[in-house]
């Protein structure tokens, strides 16, 4: 299956897609959880390429500039992504880290990468900085519109006679990029490079210049003219949406002026270039290797003036081009809520399961350890609950979008319930006539701790085959789906059969450890289906006992060191590892276990395709090759509710891999969710985050303490 080679403006504010033909693409690429949550929303993000840091700037003003560069991207309302080749590895936006560790590499153990460099540096693990063409083609397939650099490469000033001529120009002719620049670096033939793109069938268009006047990089007029001006962010935002609805496949080129106060003195900058050239020459410099020399050598001509209008202009233009992502974002968004024409996104995940009305008694007093038909004081809260609903509303808070398959009776509970569910969960649940609501009362002590939970589960049977059948569609577009089980066996067969007849796999929740055996009774032709289960260590061994058809010997008790634990699940997980792709072990205040079926050797791997609804990891000389990770819990400070902590880890996780993250990536998402639930009072919290910036902060500090041992 392929990826459509298009993507309209509107379609990549609504959802995450790669744009590109290619599915392996995504098997190469890093995509910074922030950079992914950001393009999922639809927000403003900036391309920023890393020749810059790799072979434009000397160590430290390299990574000084780049990372004030991405400061004012995100002061100017969008977020920045600097793109770059590391160890084989194409990262869009770097860490930190990563940004230190290829500014200090040698100029001898990084290239400078083009499109014809990029396979190389895959297939050799090297790294490499991007240049304007290598960058405009991942910024394309990663779906960002808006690039921003210094200046982009043209037609040598001999280049008539040697042909030597940047690849940028013929990328700008047949990828869908917008390039922001203070124009053609001065060193170039700057007539002829627009000759060129004119023949390339590129826009060019100045910005904020009344004459039209084409800036050449260090100064702010190169002497030459092209046809349009743009007077500000949404005149550039409306040039770029009308490219897109012609889905013409060729770029746009913005030359942004190098700022008044810095911009350098023609003649001198002239004379520097001419000695430059000549410099140049009688070292024999040639090929990619001649920008670098010249700029370097024009900034030591010039005693470092032209490295500060350099340094400078690559700010100013970053700060426009956040500005025109910002009102790109706004004008796609504004569309879209506007918008009712179209089924939800074929991205939209499917939970299947039970909602129910959570009535909570939080003690006063202290629990009696005999129950002597005495009134105790205690704190009532009523919520919405149930391990489907609290999923469903824990993915789509988190992820965007979500539907839902449930039930509830024709009453006063169950209208008092759906007005708790968010009101894009409700078009598919179901109102019974004949059973009461679903109706769970649990008591706590007095530091939170669940001591019981009662409840009347009957109405989940009543969810009928002919329920599931008539959202047949629902099922055939989802990426996954999430099934409890709470359902009755009849639900369950028909969903699986569903499943199985549009190859969707199926993440089975087990919900309590009497009933997480089900699924696993019906014939092995439908449980295939289900290739991603979250068990605690008790529905564990309710699970294993079901599929071996053996009882568990040596269980786990309450108390085991976490050293035993770990060992008994280990050997659990051993019996059942065939029949999974991924097994999510809840170990309660110590962590999660997972056992991973595949190859999780390339750290940054993905390990959900959401577009075909693969697991990734798997490939044919990977089916016998089996994971076990043991991920420590991080410590919560004011817990509120120990409810809904387990279903917000699990949404958190599926949200992750939803977004394609990486396996320490899901689970410190899903680590994050459930201490957002522990601090609620509800079982899934108002809110998890109040912004993007907020989860991706947050989310960033969760994986630097993120423990992880391998058993």
């Amino acid at each position: 299956m392929f990826l459509p080679t298009t993507l309209s403006l509107f379609h990549a504010s609504s959802k995450y897609v790669f744009r590109t033909p290619l599915r392996n693409f995504r098997r190469l690429v890093d995509v910074h959880p922030r950079v992914q949550r950001s393009l999922k929303q639809g927000e403003a993000v900036v391309a920023l390429e890393s020749t810059i840091i790799t072979h434009g700037m000397p160590y430290p003003q390299n990574i000084e500039t780049a990372q004030s560069v991405e400061q004012l991207v995100s002061e100017n309302g969008a977020l920045a992504a600097t793109i770059a080749i590391i160890d084989g590895r194409i990262k869009v936006g770097l860490t930190s880290e990563e940004m230190e560790k290829i500014a200090t590499k040698k100029r001898d153990e990084v290239i400078k990468c083009s499109r014809r460099d990029l396979p190389y540096l895959i297939a050799t693990k090297g790294s490499g900085g991007t240049t304007v063409a290598a960058t405009m083609i991942i910024a394309h397939m990663s779906g960002i519109d808006i690039f921003a650099t210094g200046g982009i490469g043209g037609v040598h000033r001999d280049g008539h006679i040697t042909l030597d001529i940047s690849a940028d120009l013929v990328e700008l002719g047949r990828t869908p990029v917008t390039v922001v620049s203070s124009g053609i670096k001065s060193i170039l033939d700057i007539p002829r490079t627009l000759e060129y793109l004119e023949t390339q069938g590129v826009c060019v268009a100045t910005y904020g210049v009344d004459d039209c006047s084409f800036p050449d990089f260090y100064t702010r007029n190169s002497g030459c003219k092209v046809p349009y001006n743009l007077n500000g962010p949404q005149e550039a935002a409306n040039l770029i949406k009308a490219l897109k609805e012609l889905e013409l496949k060729s770029g746009i080129l913005i030359g942004v002026p190098v700022p008044e106060q810095f911009a350098a003195n023609k003649n001198i900058i002239d004379a520097a270039i001419e000695e430059a050239t000549n410099q140049a020459k009688i070292e024999g410099i040639s090929g990619k290797q001649v920008t670098p020399y010249l700029l370097a050598a024009i900034a030591k001509i010039t005693k470092g003036r032209s490295l500060d209008a350099n340094i400078a202009l690559i700010k100013n233009n970053a700060s426009v081009a956040a500005q025109i992502s910002r009102e790109l974002s706004n004008t796609s968004k504004s569309y879209m809520v506007g918008s009712e024409s179209g089924p939800k996104s074929a991205s939209t995940p499917l939970v299947i399961g039970a909602s129910i009305l959570d009535l909570s008694l939080t003690m006063v007093d202290e629990i009696p350890k005999v129950l002597d038909g005495a009134t105790y004081c205690a704190k009532p809260t009523e919520s919405a609950g149930g391990v489907g609903r609290n999923i469903a509303e824990g993915i789509f808070k988190l992820y965007g979008s979500a539907n839902f398959i449930s039930i509830i009776g024709n009453d006063q509970l169950g209208r008092s319930l759906l007005k708790m569910i968010p009101t894009e969960l409700r078009n598919s649940v179901i109102k019974d006539e004949e059973c009461a609501t679903s109706l769970c009362t649990l008591l706590f002590d007095k530091t939170g701790d669940c001591k019981i939970i009662l409840g009347n589960m009957e109405i989940h049977n009543n969810i009928t085959a002919e329920m599931i059948e008539q959202r047949e569609e629902q099922i055939s577009s989802a990426p996954i789906i999430v099934m409890d089980s709470n359902l009755s066996l009849e639900a369950m067969i028909c969903t699986l059969r569903l499943a199985q007849k549009y190859q969707r796999p199926v993440f089975f929740e087990p919900t309590d450890m009497r009933i997480a055996h089900k699924p696993f009774t019906l014939p092995k032709s439908l449980t295939k289906q289900i290739r991603m289960i979250s068990p605690n260590i008790y529905e564990l061994h309710t699970i294993v006992e079901a599929i071996t058809g053996n009882p568990v010997q040596n269980k786990v008790h309450n108390g085991d060191p976490i050293e035993i634990l770990l060992k008994k699940a280990k050997y659990l997980l051993t019996l059942i590892q065939d029949h999974f792709d991924c097994i999510v072990l809840t170990l309660g205040q110590q962590g999660v276990l997972l056992s991973l079926n595949g190859d999780l050797a390339v750290s940054g791997k993905p390990l959900f395709d959401v577009t075909t609804g693969s697991y990734l990891p798997l490939t044919k000389n990977t089916k016998n090759v089996h994971a076990l990770r043991f991920y420590g819990a991080p410590k919560v400070e004011n817990i509120t509710n120990v409810s809904g902590a387990g279903d917000s880890f699990t949404s958190g996780y599926i949200t992750a891999l939803l977004r394609g993250y990486d396996i320490k990536n899901c689970v410190a998402l899903g680590f994050l969710a459930a201490e957002r639930a522990l601090q609620s009072r509800a079982a899934v919290p108002t809110r998890y985050f109040n912004d993007g910036n907020e989860e991706s902060a947050s989310l960033e500090s969760t994986l630097k303490n993120l423990k992880e041992t391998s058993l």
